[in-house]
């Protein structure tokens, strides 16, 4: 209890005053209104809408669209500048959670395909839900799986809420347990560009670049999001390997393009 005061009061001093700021900046008072929400309400009371996000529910929204738009994490103006001039840009995004990157990148570009990979079936359906209200004619393929380095057997994860967004393959945790079907980036794929991969699979990147080799020689951008330094390591290894070079760091995310 004594820990979680701290954190709380230690968002409320820290992390509160830049991130009104910066939501106020990018989306007026409802980027305010979704801050406050986020970080001294903690709950998000009144759902907001925003252009091309649609409504907003859940306090997880709030977050991510605070640190990885508002705050950059997730914003990169030479890889947006190429979703938008694409034709019809293919986008892989590995973690899907609430859908909010996917719900970007429609906004930028109306054409794009995204593929969306996702272990919780439940979170796919909400992106699905919250689509049909903001981009209802796009097209994005949902396919609920784990990413590793080959196709395998069905894998058990455990956790708690499907739709909190930290669950993980490698350290997973919870009283609740599923079975999830375990496949390969290169099997999932099969288009002859992409040009953006996203990973964010909490801890799992490694596994999941380490199967996605062919799709990467056709890859021409790729941000991924550490959470540790194994992880890291492991995704370098395999981006190097295949002739990306870094560009781009923002908080947790790196940015990648071919070099």
């Amino acid at each position: 209890m004594i820990q979680r005061i701290l954190i709380y009061g230690r968002e409320i001093l820290v992390s509160l005053p830049l991130c009104l700021i910066k939501g106020w900046k990018h989306f007026g008072w409802r980027g305010a209104w979704l801050t406050f929400s986020d970080l001294v309400l903690t709950h998000l009371v009144i759902p907001v809408r925003l252009p091309g996000f649609g409504l907003l529910t859940r306090r997880n929204e709030a977050r991510s669209l605070m640190d990885n738009f508002c705050l950059g994490e997730l914003r990169c103006d030479e890889v947006e500048a190429a979703i938008r001039a694409h034709p019809a840009p293919l986008i892989v995004d590995l973690g899907v959670n609430l859908g909010m990157s996917i719900r970007w990148w429609f906004h930028l570009n109306g054409k794009a395909h995204v593929i969306g990979v996702e272990m919780m079936q439940e979170s796919l359906d909400y992106t699905a839900e919250r689509l049909r209200e903001c981009h209802p004619d796009v097209s994005w393929t949902p396919v609920c799986c784990a990413v590793a380095a080959a196709d395998a057997e069905p894998m058990e994860i455990r956790f708690d809420d499907p739709m909190e967004g930290t669950t993980s393959a490698v350290h997973g945790s919870g009283v609740r347990r599923r079975a999830v079907q375990v496949r390969c980036l290169d099997g999932i794929v099969t288009e002859p560009e992409v040009l953006l991969i996203k990973c964010d699979i909490e801890g799992y990147g490694g596994h999941a670049l380490r199967g996605g080799r062919a799709v990467l020689k056709r890859t021409r951008f790729v941000v991924t999001e550490t959470h540790g330094p194994e992880e890291m390591a492991e995704m370098s290894r395999v981006l190097f390997a295949e002739g990306f070079v870094p560009f781009k760091l923002a908080a947790r995310s790196l940015w990648w393009r071919r070099g």
